[in-house]
């Protein structure tokens, strides 16, 4: 006996089996056909018919107004530039417009996907634009377009862009939406209306499965009692029930006959065992907080705490729901795949703590100011800074651990859970990660509270051994932390880390390595192709970096000031100032200093896909680059001669300065040697190692 159940990809807009969502759809439909207040993010966890939704409004909406549907989904680790490119190529493709004077294809940055919304033809008229799938773009591209999306929602009440008013953006996503809406340094924060999609009500399951078996011998009883057994599972999620309800049609026609109620349990035991939705909820529990936080509220229902972060995020997670103030499993399935990882973690087994056998906890701080800008590309092994040992010597029992750390308003929640056997001593490393938003907001150094809990659980049951606030220090965003010499004789080096702020995928980079290549004898910068010969490759690389030093001096009007490295004044620390690329080339005449031109040159030659180091020297920073992929030899540049000097002279200062820098013996030393130090930062390796762009 067949059903014909839908539950690979979105619903067809006119499918009957869109059961439920109405009071949503109206609301939204609301938003997008009255006065423009805010933009609209739809909220709901991984295959709860966040696109079904968007086809069936986008049917409701066509009478009224005209709609664009992005999938990003498509385009999963797109720039900035890729992104608003491809975004303003779908708006013109489907609504169905020539291509504008500048070309939709041609819009790469903030300012021109703005503009180019600006100059859209009058007729189109009011327009809902809506962006499916926020969370399969990369972080730092989400951020930039909620950015964007801001500041075109707040240009529209300019002089000359009231155009922007027709437009109305409405994003879709889960979890990833929390830092963009949720804050109050949030992008989306006070523009956007937060539409959550709820789960279908047991009528509308009966309505689905009454859909799902139409054509079928089926009688009404038997529809509502197979409705009722699969809702006791799956409550409702749209992906399980359409699932479950497929496996029952199928188990029919195997046995040539009507489906069972009791069928659901082998549907029940195959899902948790084998359905990817249910392996999604595996992965995302991997979080020891998370895991131990959705094991509590399976044991027992919670009250929800819309400031604690592990709740938020499972209800967008789609792993808990709320009912009357409480938390609660979102359905039978998922409670029973939070068990089974519990059992795994050990969570469920441990015995109860207590204080008489709680082994002792002292916790060090490694430093107390931390590196806002590249902290998201380091681990906790390399910068430790929350160290706990957790002393269980002359203790009866193993102990389950669960340690924290965050910053607030600043960071995500470090966690790590870990048993320390009996009469054992261990140790646990945390590094809370930065969030990316706020941590843009930082100009200048600023205080800030760091908090670090211990807790001991077993058998649902928890214990508080260590609770305590540090107070600390953010560098602003554009400080680079280069080195930390402990109170304790240790050098922490992370000089590498100043390559997080080259940054060659920006728009303005890009660009500019357009015009780089009409600079070149044969208009063509292609990285390291075209000869077998070092020497002739040699040549072959000097004339791409000539091209792109005279677009840096000629079209960017690059004007540098030669000012000597200053690398901070804490004691124990190494710190330096940094503008990031793009801030070099919108600062008046392109100002910037050796440092903020090495790193500007370097974004140039990455871009170019060219291998750039960068030295440091003592007060001084430059550029170089490997003549050839994979052997270590090397030409520099001496970049504050940009704007004075032609390339030659260049050339020649830079390998002048790194040969010097070799003959005294700069480059074995360590650093705070009152010698001198210096070091070559491999921009290649260094993205080997998984340090990564800034923006």
């Amino acid at each position: 006996m067949d059903g014909h159940f839908h539950f690979i990809g979105p619903l067809p807009a006119d499918s009957e089996l869109f059961v439920g969502r109405k009071k949503e759809l109206k609301k939204v439909r609301e938003l997008c056909l009255g006065p423009l207040t805010s933009y609209v993010t739809v909220v709901g966890a991984r295959q709860t018919g966040k696109t079904s939704f968007l086809y069936r409004l986008q049917r409701e909406l066509a009478p009224y107004l005209a709609s664009v549907l992005v999938n990003l989904q498509v385009i999963p680790d797109a720039t900035p530039s890729g992104l608003f490119q491809f975004i303003a190529t779908e708006i013109a493709k489907q609504l169905e417009l020539p291509l504008l004077p500048s070309g939709a294809d041609k819009v790469s940055s903030g300012p021109e996907f703005e503009q180019f919304l600006n100059e859209l033809p009058a007729h189109i008229g009011r327009v809902a634009i809506l962006i499916d799938e926020i969370g399969s773009l990369p972080e730092k591209t989400a951020i930039y377009l909620a950015n964007v999306l801001r500041a075109v929602f707040s240009a529209r009440l300019l002089s000359g862009f009231e155009a922007l008013g027709r437009f109305i953006f409405l994003l879709t996503g889960g979890s990833e939406l929390l830092n963009l809406s949720m804050t109050v340094v949030s992008p989306f924060s006070n523009i956007t209306t937060n539409v959550y999609l709820p789960d279908l009500t047991l009528s509308e399951v009966k309505q689905l499965i009454a859909y799902g078996f139409s054509g079928t011998p089926l009688k009404v009883g038997l529809v509502q009692d197979l409705a009722e057994a699969i809702y006791a599972q799956t409550h409702g999620h749209p992906y399980l029930t359409q699932r479950m309800a497929a496996y029952l049609a199928d188990y029919a026609a195997q046995e040539k006959s009507l489906p069972e109620p009791s069928w659901v349990v082998k549907a029940r035991h195959e899902m948790l065992n084998t359905d990817e939705n249910i392996h999604h909820v595996h992965k995302m529990l991997q979080d020891p907080a998370l895991l131990d936080a959705a094991f509590q509220i399976v044991q027992q229902p919670t009250p929800f705490r819309h400031l604690s972060l592990r709740h938020e995020k499972l209800f967008l997670l789609g792993i808990i729901r709320t009912r009357s103030g409480m938390a609660l499993p979102r359905n039978s399935l998922y409670a029973q795949a939070v068990r089974q990882l519990a059992e795994e973690a050990g969570i469920a087994q441990v015995e109860a703590p207590s204080e008489s056998t709680a082994p002792k906890v002292q916790v060090k701080i490694l430093t107390p100011i931390v590196p806002t800008a590249f902290c998201h590309n380091l681990t906790e092994a390399e910068f430790p800074l929350v160290q706990i040992t957790i002393d269980n010597r002359g203790k009866g029992k193993p102990a389950q651990i669960y340690a924290r750390a965050s910053i607030k308003g600043f960071s995500d929640e470090a966690v790590s859970s870990i048993t320390v056997p009996a009469g054992e001593c261990r140790e646990i490393a945390l590094l809370p990660l930065l969030q990316l938003g706020p941590c843009m907001t930082l100009t200048e150094i600023r205080p800030a509270t760091l908090r670090v809990t211990v807790n001991q659980f077993g058998s649902g049951m928890e214990l508080l051994l260590y609770d305590r606030t540090y107070p600390i220090k953010l560098h602003a965003y554009d400080t680079a932390l280069l080195g930390i010499h402990t109170p304790e004789g240790k050098i922490v080096d992370l000089t590498h880390h100043l390559c997080a702020f080259v940054t060659p995928h920006m728009p303005e980079i890009e660009n500019l390595l357009r015009k780089a290549v009409e600079y070149h004898p044969k208009h063509c910068i292609a990285g390291y192709q075209g000869t077998n010969s070092i020497e002739e490759m040699r040549h072959l690389v000097r004339e791409q970096v000539r091209a792109i030093y005279n677009a840096l001096k000629k079209d960017a009007g690059l004007a540098y000031v030669n000012s000597p490295l200053n690398f901070g004044k804490i004691e124990g620390q190494i710190t330096q100032r940094v503008r990031l690329p793009i801030t070099s080339l919108h600062e008046s005449q392109s100002r910037a200093n050796c440092i903020d031109g090495a790193v500007l040159y370097a974004s140039m030659l990455e871009l170019a896909s060219l291998e750039p180091v960068i030295a440091i020297v003592p007060g001084h920073a430059f550029v170089g680059w490997r003549i050839w992929p994979g052997l270590d030899q090397y030409e520099f540049l001496e970049t504050t001669m940009t704007g004075t000097d032609d390339f030659e002279a260049a050339l020649e200062a830079g390998n002048r300065q790194y040969e010097e820098a070799r003959r005294k013996g700069y480059f074995g030393r360590e650093l705070f040697d009152p010698r001198g130090f210096a070091r070559l930062i491999d921009v290649a390796a260094c993205r080997a190692q998984q340090i990564y762009p800034l923006m």
